[in-house]
């Protein structure tokens, strides 16, 4: 299928591989440092969800973009996810959006996981959960040929019984935070367990974490704020709901498209446009949002 790219120059791409070819591994090395990328369907008030439903709205689903999702996530060495998608998965298996086995061989994306092993990557990536509650279990999946999982809570929950239980099986439970879990702390761990990329598939406060994250120096002087490098966002051509009150967006208070105002941080590097999606009959644009000081490897 060939869509139409309209920044940074009009062309037409092929969709499947597009964003295969943003190269973020080789971005990161390019760059010596790990990348923190993230990706959302939204609608056109940047809609992901509506607080009480699980998962996101069948308005917004689609084949087109759930490949795109997982082309992202193929070139990552860890995702970051939360609790609750534990749970979905050791109570439905891989019935729910399946983001730990589904580049397995006989999976739905095993020509991703054959391209993760020809770029020299494990065949899935490794997992981090980050839950300032450990009332959840791990799936076995998880630790299958040498597979990690680190799980990101406060310094209290990390000394708790849940605590030692869950690393009774195989993961690594951190202290990272007092009342929640610092952002900077926890990219500033991956990078020293050597990840280069990083991607967040869990929803808006862990996204709030990410952005919030100010890395610092031993001394206390601020080098970065915000740990978030590019955001992906799909935007449907419809409105899933009009009731602010109960609407999940990707941005708590703010909407994406501020992020490439002046004084947002970012910058729009990447847009394109898909006419006729199949399976929700709509049209939608996908936006790469990059931080301004990331030198683009896209």
């Amino acid at each position: 299928m060939v869509i139409r790219q309209i920044e940074p120059e009009e062309r037409r791409v092929s969709l499947e591989g597009m964003y295969l070819s943003h190269g973020l591994q080789e971005l990161a090395k390019s760059l010596d440092r790990p990348i923190v990328v993230a990706n959302y369907v939204t609608d056109l008030n940047d809609v992901i969800a509506i607080e009480g439903v699980r998962g996101s709205p069948e308005k917004l689903k689609n084949p087109s973009d759930w490949r795109l999702f997982q082309e992202l996530t193929a070139q990552a060495d860890v995702l970051i996810t939360g609790a609750s998608y534990m749970n979905d998965f050791m109570e439905k298996g891989k019935s729910v959006q399946n983001v730990l086995t589904q580049f397995d061989k006989g999976s739905p994306f095993e020509d991703l996981g054959i391209w993760r092993e020809q770029h020299g990557l494990q065949r899935n990536p490794d997992v981090v959960i980050v839950s300032r509650s450990l009332s959840f279990s791990l799936p076995e999946v998880i630790f299958q040929r040498g597979r990690r999982a680190f799980i990101f809570t406060t310094y209290r929950m990390s000394d708790s019984e849940n605590a030692k239980e869950l690393e009774r099986t195989g993961a690594t439970v951190i202290g990272a935070g007092h009342e929640g879990v610092d952002g900077a702390a926890m990219i500033e761990r991956l990078d020293h367990e050597g990840y280069k990329v990083i991607k967040m598939i869990t929803g808006p406060r862990v996204l709030r974490i990410l952005m919030d994250a100010q890395f610092k120096t031993q001394g206390g002087e601020l080098l970065r704020k915000g740990a978030l490098d590019r955001l992906y966002i799909t935007r449907v051509d419809r409105k899933i709901t009009d009731d602010w009150s109960g609407a999940i967006t990707v941005l708590e208070g703010r909407r994406v498209d501020d992020l490439a105002t002046e004084g947002g941080g970012f910058k729009l590097i990447k847009r394109y446009s898909h006419d006729i999606v199949t399976g929700i009959e709509a049209s939608q644009e996908l936006l790469v949002y990059e931080r301004c000081d990331l030198t683009s490897g896209a």
